[in-house]
């Protein structure tokens, strides 16, 4: 602790002096940190969150020559109708249900029949959005059809993991237009739809952002039971 008598026996004018200096050297510190960050507040882009926003690349189908454009606007050309940046997320209303299919869903499917319409192919839904109570009416007659849940589960979920009842599955040209299917199978991706079941020929859902690969084929619906 020597030091700290060497300290307490400085004069008071060297205390005062030592303390101006500190201060000094403080306040130009404070200087050069302010100076250094005008610097790099110049050197930052300019609206950078608005150049983040504007990287998003919003489909829009252009109905009159059945193409699909890409815009880094917020929002599709005059006339033009959006089908989305990102694969389709579940929407519900203020008491946390859903009662119709999803939106976009349906104009992406609308986008593929006009273009398939063009190639001399009809494409329809034969199945979209179901009540939960549907669902499960539907799920209980596969069960006896296939003899037990598991099996049933292949084709139908139960309600909760259906992806119907959510208003993201379509099912289209079934039973009878498989040949249609195929179309969309093959050209569903420029639209964001996609066939995800292997077992399900006729079975679509909004699974990527138009453009995107669709992903490999799940064996079966038990995927979704999680």
């Amino acid at each position: 602790m020597a030091w700290v008598h060497r300290k307490l026996s400085l004069k008071s004018e060297s205390v005062a002096v030592t303390l101006i200096a500190i201060s000094l050297v403080i306040g130009f510190l404070t200087v050069v940190e302010v100076a250094d960050l005008g610097v790099r507040e110049r050197d930052r882009p300019p609206h950078s969150e608005s150049i983040t926003a504007a990287q998003l690349n919003l489909s829009c189908f252009d109905s009159s020559t059945v193409i699909v454009q890409i815009t880094s606007e917020g929002n599709c050309p005059l006339g033009l109708i959006a089908l989305g940046d990102s694969p389709l997320q579940q929407i519900t209303d203020s008491q946390s249900a859903t009662t119709e299919l999803h939106p976009i869903l349906l104009e992406r499917f609308k986008a593929a029949h006009l273009a398939a319409k063009r190639e001399g192919v009809n494409l329809y839904i034969t199945s979209g959005f179901r009540s939960l109570s549907r669902q499960e009416l539907l799920f209980e007659k596969a069960v006896d059809k296939y003899g037990n849940e598991t099996e049933a589960a292949k084709w139908v979920l139960p309600a909760p993991y259906s992806h119907h009842p959510r208003g993201l599955a379509i099912d289209v040209n079934y039973p009878g237009d498989r040949q249609g299917a195929k179309w969309l199978e093959l050209n569903g991706s420029k639209f964001g739809l996609c066939r995800v079941y292997a077992n399900e020929w006729w079975h679509f859902e909004g699974v990527i952002a138009p453009g995107e690969i669709c992903p490999p084929l799940a064996p079966n619906a038990l995927v979704d039971l999680r």
